[in-house]
């Protein structure tokens, strides 16, 4: 019965990555977090480390785009509006927060914000000071050069009875929505759940070094990532491993219904 909920969960999840145009233009406006704090305490659970991805420039976005924590760590591409203040090309930020506020589809750090005026002096000063701006954003992939994906184990972990992990520089443009976990050499998996944000769970955890499986769903294609050795036998909470593989795929449904492509 469990694997069949799960089963159900999964195709619920990837028929929502079906209906969203990710790569779709979309025209909103976008505010600022003014506290650094604000960004260490993110719904999607990543702390302290969230300021360390792509120098800081970070997001909390709307439901439909965070989907549940689905979509944290998603890159998009911001721009403003204003074009005596801001560059055509505007800025990357990822996901790493929840946006409950029915003024702005995004939320952005203040270094990322900052980073779509042009570079004239004092243009980024101005452009805070307008505290929301016009945007336009889509989706793009991330980029991390040659870092693998990562599993950080998180501190509540405590093994044979909880695993807790933490997805860390998860590239390409797709959402892993489901997860599986086996001991190493063995055909015998169980699956994760998602605990909150980007943080993934199970008290059925296997002895010795284990296996993960990634459902990773995009647009109107899916697949599985296998990362065939991922944990040692003695892992332990708090450590970030290296998975092996890194998710290169990029969304692939059309987006005739809402908008040109940016490009």
């Amino acid at each position: 019965m469990r694997s069949f909920l799960y089963l159900i969960v999964v195709i619920f999840l990837f028929s929502s990555s079906v209906n969203a145009c990710d790569r779709c233009l979309h025209r909103s406006k976008a505010a600022y977090f003014s506290s650094a704090s604000a960004l260490s305490s993110g719904a999607c659970a990543y702390g302290p480390m969230a300021t360390r991805f792509f120098a800081g420039h970070i997001a909390a976005a709307i439901p439909s785009i965070y989907k549940d924590g689905a979509g944290c760590g998603a890159c998009f591409q911001v721009r403003c509006k204003n074009p005596k203040l801001c560059t055509s090309k505007g800025t990357i930020v990822m996901v790493t927060d929840l946006n409950t506020s029915n003024q702005t589809d995004l939320v952005l750090s203040s270094r990322a914000f900052r980073a779509m005026a042009k570079p004239v002096v004092g243009s980024d000063k101005y452009l805070l000071k307008q505290g929301i701006v016009d945007v336009e954003y889509q989706r793009v992939p991330c980029n991390y050069g040659k870092r693998n994906l990562n599993v950080r184990v998180e501190e509540a972990s405590k093994g044979p009875n909880y695993l807790a992990i933490k997805l860390l520089y998860q590239g390409g443009q797709t959402e892993v929505v489901g997860i599986d976990i086996a001991r190493v050499g063995s055909s015998q998996w169980s699956y994760m759940t998602r605990s909150h944000g980007a943080v993934w769970a199970t008290d059925k955890v296997p002895t010795g070094a284990l296996q993960f499986r990634f459902t990773v769903t995009g647009g109107y294609d899916g697949k599985t990532v296998w990362s065939k050795r991922v944990l040692p036998a003695n892992w332990k909470a708090g450590m970030i491993y290296d998975t092996g593989v890194q998710i290169t795929d990029i969304a692939q449904e059309g987006c005739d219904t809402c908008g040109h492509i940016w490009n």
